[in-house]
């Protein structure tokens, strides 16, 4: 017995509870804000600092930072990891022509920067997915292999180089389907 027409209401046993969406923006301007603060702070108090405008990335390091630190201790979402992993690795290559090291027009020694950050954020999302879109290691493989493409690194010839990651890329494609087929 129970009440006539009344229906019971359960939580599914497997739901985890829902997470705010908000963290990761929340934590990012956090970190700004205490990064800038703390600069000010520093600057004010008589600390002889050098100049904000050439440490400008730092702001990308530390929303990076935050980003991870938001997939690993508060919401577990794969976009937040790889949004860190892409901002920490921007900000880094980023820096070299901020600090004047490398020349902005240099682009060849710093550009292929921007190819790494954002292979490296997609396969950092592509691992922390559960159900892992395959997009996201296509998008991932062809960044860092862009990457290491304009940077010339090594004394592997390019066919040797695409050859072989495409190939790598498509053995792990074909093993996701299988395991995404046998895992239902």
């Amino acid at each position: 017995g129970g009440t006539p027409g009344a229906r019971a209401v359960t939580a599914p046993v497997n739901d985890p509870a829902p997470r705010p969406r908000w963290t990761r923006r929340a934590l990012v301007l956090a970190s700004a804000a205490l990064l800038t603060g703390g600069w000010i702070l520093l600057d004010a108090a008589g600390v002889g600092l050098p100049p904000l405008s050439r440490h400008w990335p730092l702001f990308l390091i530390v929303g990076g930072l935050a980003s991870a630190a938001d997939y690993a201790f508060v919401s577990r979402r794969p976009g937040a990891l790889g949004l860190g992993v892409f901002g920490v690795t921007l900000g880094t290559a980023l820096y070299f022509p901020a600090l004047r090291e490398v020349p902005w027009k240099s682009i060849g020694l710093w550009g292929p920067g921007v190819y790494l950050a954002v292979g490296l954020g997609c396969l950092a999302a592509w691992v922390a997915a559960p159900r892992r879109p395959p997009y996201l290691l296509v998008i991932g493989t062809l960044g860092v292999g862009l990457a290491v493409t304009f940077w010339g690194w090594g004394e592997i010839p390019l066919g040797l180089f695409w050859g072989g990651l495409l190939l790598l890329l498509g053995v792990v494609i074909v093993l996701a389907v299988l395991r995404r087929g046998t895992a239902r």
